[in-house]
């Protein structure tokens, strides 16, 4: 008897556990599990992985599983492909905009509206001018999470070899213009032969002509096309900023020139224009470097903004999940967390000293001059519905230009006659 209770004890003992374990089981088992496919230009592991924490803690929130699915597509083809797979039966959930391309987008109907979703957000924090492309008739389609100036890099070692001042220093004078930027750009050249200037990201002849341009057109008082939809991209003002750059190409011999792979971070050149988010790619370099604002031209200065949004499909599976998403990974704790990679568009974060000491890299006081004051005075890119047929239209004009002896005027022309025919 005594054995037979013991024997019932311990099956008695195992069954329970069994109950215990199955439901575990049963629990772990019931938890929601999504699978999200989000879509960048970035193939830097460190902001991927900063992206997924966000997923993680807005998942812990609701009590789900996601498991993200990150594909990263170069930033030429970027607009091209996006467009391609949001038109798929199955789209990408989340995804990155370009501030270009934002009117297409929006009128395409692809974007799922986030108002409902921001309520929960303070969506009053946002600068009305950095959400302004992402809005139609009150309602945001995406929100901006990088809104981050264009300034300049340089190579401080190569500016002590040349025996010229640094970008900075004259800057502090005053003295930071077009012509010094192009005198110094050839006298390193020449004292170095490692180039002076590359465009940004090497890509300023093609995927990036306009980023390349546009900083030196404005500030000579032209533009692409104005907020009255009058084309100015062949103006004389345009033009003259456009010969200045051939000049420093051909005549100075001072800038990488097209299909040439010499490259900034490697050491080859010995100034760049970039952004916050490319500081992290100089971690490991052996020589000391430098960043100041982009230089003025006649008209002043005139600092490109480069922005990028983040939305939701509206026809994805996971539609609301997602907008809910691209709400929280927008809000004041993960966009401080972000700072030191992409300024925000959330004035609180803006204004904070945390944002100017965001990037250990970068020291507060050159935060502030070459992006803090750059994003009150920059703008972005025109943006336009049509402008991926504009972009690709005009690039054929575009690319003849760089040649030795390119009729400047008579190109601008032939590019002005693209854009005025659709922007009317």
């Amino acid at each position: 008897m005594r054995k037979l209770c013991i024997v019932l004890c311990i099956l008695l003992q195992g069954a329970v556990g069994i109950l215990f374990a199955s439901g575990r089981n049963d629990k772990a088992e019931s938890i929601k599990s999504v699978s999200m496919k989000i879509i960048t230009w970035t193939s830097n592991q460190k902001q991927i992985d900063l992206l997924n924490s966000f997923i993680q803690e807005f998942a812990m929130q609701k009590g789900i599983r996601i498991e993200p699915v990150f594909e990263t597509v170069p930033f030429a083809e970027y607009t091209t492909k996006l467009a391609l797979q949001l038109q798929d039966a199955t789209p990408p959930d989340i995804f990155w905009i370009l501030e270009t391309s934002a009117p297409t987008f929006i009128e395409s109907k692809v974007l799922m509206p986030l108002n409902k979703q921001l309520e929960a957000y303070n969506v009053s924090d946002f600068s009305p001018k950095l959400l302004e492309l992402w809005t139609k008739n009150n309602s945001i389609y995406a929100v901006p999470f990088s809104s981050s100036p264009f300034f300049l890099l340089y190579n401080e070692d190569l500016f002590k070899a040349a025996k010229i001042p640094t970008p900075a220093a004259l800057a502090a004078k005053g003295q930071w213009n077009w012509d010094n930027f192009r005198k110094s750009a050839a006298a390193i050249k020449k004292a170095t032969d490692i180039w002076g200037f590359q465009t940004v990201d090497g890509q300023g002849f093609d995927a990036r002509v306009l980023h390349n341009l546009l900083p030196i057109i404005r500030s000579y008082g032209g533009d692409a096309w104005n907020e009255k939809r009058e084309v100015t991209i062949d103006s004389p003002e345009s033009i003259a900023a456009v010969r200045f750059f051939h000049d420093m190409l051909f005549k100075d011999g001072s800038v990488v020139p097209p299909g040439n792979q010499s490259d900034f971070f490697s050491g080859n050149a010995a100034m760049t224009v970039a952004q916050i988010s490319r500081i992290s790619k100089l971690a490991d370099v052996s020589w000391k470097w430098g960043i100041a604002p982009m230089p003025e031209g006649p008209k002043g200065p005139s600092p490109i903004l480069g922005q990028a949004a983040i939305a939701a499909a509206a026809k994805g599976k996971n539609a609301v999940l997602a907008a809910e998403l691209v709400a929280y990974m927008t809000n004041k704790e993960c966009v401080t967390r972000m700072a030191g990679i992409w300024p925000p568009a959330r004035i609180s974060v803006l204004d904070s000293s945390e944002f100017l000491s965001s990037n250990k890299a970068v020291e507060p006081a050159l935060m502030k001059t070459a992006i803090a004051d750059s994003l009150k005075s920059g703008r972005v890119l025109p943006s336009h519905i049509q402008f991926p047929q504009i972009s690709v239209e005009s690039r054929t004009f575009f690319d003849k230009l760089w040649s030795t002896d390119a009729d400047i005027s008579t190109i601008m022309k032939e590019i002005g006659n693209v854009y005025r025919k659709y922007i009317k």
